[in-house]
């Protein structure tokens, strides 16, 4: 049987969907697609109040695991905390924090490559750090280059990755169930070791509430300005339109995701690869729609215009399944404003 939260559970309050314009039906069809997809979590949200939350597979709302690369938005947000405390500027050099040699490319071009470069996965960089393009003019989702905005998150503040969220985005958001855990099978060309973010649907839906609030989540202030943030949340260049700082945009004309291309033949040195779509992400997504993508299926949307965060954690999504379209398909026709389309 599916978890199904008490009434008044605060801060948590379920209510009664149809009493805030939201179908019940469409929502109880998002869940079953859901449930078909092994989600362990599930929470729809709107206006602060859970229009829908279900738990299987022995799972409750603040289980906790690993979301692979949505952590990358938590990530946008501690740089974008330390850019308005102007400790960091997005145009300065990595090397201005890493020192010289943290790639394999020469200097002239190590120096070139700046925080926005990593920021956008414009760094022209291969998994190895080897130079492949000029910074600005090659998009590749470079997992391996992502991970050193951490390490100069952790050289400006002095502090750890856990420590900067907690002071940062954690303590003031109260996501209690939100860890960095190391990964140690996972190491970069340099032999640091990568992390993971654990957490759980109640805190990703914290930080969700937070975005669609600009920096804001009742009391809790994160971002002082809205400008960063409105940035981040933006296409960041027109090589992938679908792309902001660390954050996707699904309905962005065209998009390039990761993934094998079969149009041409796989390189050793590029994990990820890099498959163009030639639509959105997502179609049935209103246009101000965000989301925190991780492997398998780990899911953050946020949608101001709907006043919906939605999100998802489980296991792995049938491979066949186009599950950004399926979710927002289904999402759409729960929500208030199902017979318009922004």
């Amino acid at each position: 049987m599916p978890y199904t939260p008490p009434p008044g559970d605060e801060p948590w309050d379920t209510v009664d969907p149809a009493d805030h314009g939201w179908d019940p039906a469409a929502l109880e069809d998002l869940a079953a697609f859901c449930a078909s997809q092994a989600t362990d979590q599930l929470i729809v949200a709107s206006r602060g109040r859970i229009m829908l939350e279900r738990c299987w597979h022995g799972a409750d709302p603040t289980s906790v695991r690993d979301v692979a690369s949505a952590q990358k938005s938590v990530t946008s947000v501690l740089v974008g905390s330390l850019v308005e405390r102007q400790q960091l500027s997005l145009d300065d050099p990595v090397s201005t924090w890493l020192g010289t040699g943290w790639t394999r490319t020469d200097p002239d071009r190590e120096r070139a490559i700046t925080l926005r470069h990593l920021l956008t996965m414009t760094s022209g960089l291969y998994d190895d750090f080897g130079h492949e393009a000029s910074p600005g003019t090659r998009w590749y989702y470079n997992n391996n280059a992502y991970h050193q905005i951490r390490k100069v998150l952790e050289t400006v503040s002095g502090k750890s990755t856990q420590a900067l969220s907690e002071e940062l985005v954690f303590g003031p958001l109260s996501m209690t169930h939100s860890t960095w855990v190391p990964r140690p099978a996972m190491v970069d060309p340099s032999g640091w070791v990568l992390c993971g973010l654990q957490t759980c649907a109640r805190d990703l839906v914290r930080f969700g509430l937070m975005v669609q609030g600009r920096g804001r989540s009742g009391d809790s202030i994160v971002l002082e300005s809205s400008g960063y943030l409105d940035a981040a949340l933006s296409s960041s260049q027109e090589l992938n339109p679908s792309y902001g700082y660390l954050w996707w945009l699904p309905r962005a004309p065209f998009a390039i995701v990761p993934g094998p291309d079969p149009t041409v033949a796989p390189d050793p040195r590029k994990t990820f690869g890099g498959r163009r779509l030639d639509h959105p992400i997502a179609p049935s997504a209103p246009d101000d729609a965000k989301a925190a993508f991780g492997a398998g299926g780990q899911r953050l949307y946020v949608s101001a215009h709907l006043d919906l965060v939605f999100v998802r954690i489980g296991g792995v999504v049938d491979r066949h399944v186009d599950l950004d379209e399926e979710l927002w398909r289904r999402l759409r026709a729960a929500t208030p404003d199902a017979t318009t389309r922004s």
